[in-house]
């Protein structure tokens, strides 16, 4: 785009900041109130699609409705006539800093933040998020990338910006297309948004999770080579404890960590004020006695990828090169989710992981020796079911795999599992299950 050029007679374009799937975003100068701007343009070939437009007015909305010190502010929107085309564009603050994404990656200089300033980046996140929902709009898509590290004021000082997926609370679905798109970003996408289910405020706290792992490891819970497989592990996988690849991040921010990224959101915290009081508490724990965790990932832990490739149907948008792999723009039918996990036990995504106990029986063969516990029969169970029963004797669950089963045995249900009924484990046992596939609809 020529940076000559003037917007509405009012912003002079003087440079730029960025570039995503369907905008560009500009820096540029308001000549009737002589202050420095950022400009979020639709392009010009986005601009013709109907549902490109009707998500970048959407997102001026959103903005619009918030007034938070948190949140990226709006000042104007309207059109402009660029390259022979009416285009729409969006005026907001102009933020001097970086964004959460860089600070996790090693910032200016090459060292993450530590576990105590990570906390307090989350909170003031959530503290924005608090304010969103209250309005009764859900981000959907709260990733390091959206959230600007302020320079010049505090060093927690935070902007939550780019609400251009934001749905009001109580919509039904997550789409915004008719051909039943799920738009999100695939390392920090909920496991209600890539079934395609309804949302509320807690999709946002499970990213709000997401983020905190990265801040505190440098990398996102789960990763991939391809945005449907990372999809597959939010719906799917238990998370690594953040621990495992950063041993000096304290039991409280694992606990934290943990809660906020459960599958069944009725288990992840209420709402952005309870998670950020439990950030804040966990600041107050002492944070000298950190999980015992070895410093390499556990053996079969995911690895970073290498960029993701386009599939079908799932778009990949603005990747990032660096460590920690790219970052996806995910739009996937819920569908296509759904036939994955279907052939995923075909295709070979996840291997069964066996995980064996190593308590023993007692002199007399009873099987009572201390420090062990008995592994539930999960079999015919849900996954819901299954995590919940395993928590329930100390125990969780760790690989799960989709995979042809005994006939007979309902979809989506648990049909085998290691290690096996009634064996004797030590607390914290990792179960790693087959569940019967779940197949894609017709039609």
């Amino acid at each position: 785009m020529d940076q000559r050029l003037v917007l509405a007679e009012r912003y002079e374009v003087c440079g730029h900041l960025g570039r995503g799937g369907m905008a560009e975003v500009l820096r540029a100068r308001d000549l009737r109130l002589g202050r420095d701007v950022a400009v979020k343009v639709l392009r010009a070939g986005s601009a013709a699609d109907a549902a490109f437009r009707a998500r970048f007015r959407r997102e001026a909305l959103s903005a619009a409705a918030l007034n938070h010190p948190a949140v990226v502010s709006l000042f104007d929107a309207g059109e402009a006539e660029v390259d022979g085309e009416r285009v729409p564009f969006i005026v907001m603050e102009y933020v001097r800093g970086s964004t959460l994404e860089r600070l996790a990656r090693g910032g200016p200089d090459g060292s993450r933040p530590s576990p105590e300033r990570a906390l307090r980046l989350t909170a003031s996140v959530l503290d924005a998020l608090e304010h969103a929902h209250a309005a009764g709009i859900v981000h959907r898509d709260i990733k390091p990338a959206n959230v600007m590290v302020v320079d010049g004021g505090s060093a927690d000082a935070v902007k939550v910006m780019d609400f251009g997926i934001a749905r009001p609370l109580g919509a039904r679905g997550v789409t915004i297309t008719a051909a039943s798109m799920v738009v999100g970003t695939a390392e920090y996408l909920s496991p209600e948004q890539a079934r395609g289910a309804d949302l509320d405020a807690r999709t946002d706290l499970y990213s709000t999770g997401c983020l905190l792992y990265e801040l505190l490891t440098g990398r996102p819970p789960f990763t991939g080579d391809s945005p449907l497989e990372v999809a597959w592990k939010h719906v799917e996988e238990e998370p690594v404890p953040p621990s495992r690849y950063a041993p000096g991040v304290p039991a409280a921010c694992d606990a934290l960590v943990l809660r906020a990224l459960r599958k069944d959101r009725e288990e992840r915290f209420p709402d952005a004020a309870a998670m950020r009081d439990a950030v804040r508490e966990a600041l107050t724990r002492p944070h000298h006695a950190p999980s015992h965790a070895p410093q390499d990932p556990p053996h079969g832990a995911p690895q970073d990828p290498p960029p993701a490739t386009v599939v079908d149907r799932v778009a990949v948008e603005a990747p990032a090169p660096g460590r920690g792999g790219a970052r996806r723009t995910l739009l996937v039918s819920s569908a296509v989710v759904v036939a994955a996990v279907a052939v995923a036990g075909a295709i070979g995504v996840h291997a069964m992981r066996g995980a064996s106990g190593d308590g023993s029986a007692d002199a007399s063969g009873t099987g009572t020796a201390t420090g062990t516990v008995v592994a539930p029969d999960l079999r015919g169970q849900s996954l819901a079911q299954a995590r919940r029963s395993a928590r329930a004797d100390r125990l969780r669950v760790g690989g799960v795999r989709a995979g042809a089963c005994a006939g007979g045995t309902t979809q989506r249900t648990v049909c085998a599992q290691q290690p096996t009924p009634g064996s004797r484990v030590t607390p914290g046992t990792a179960v790693s299950l087959q569940v019967s596939p779940l197949l894609p609809r017709r039609g």
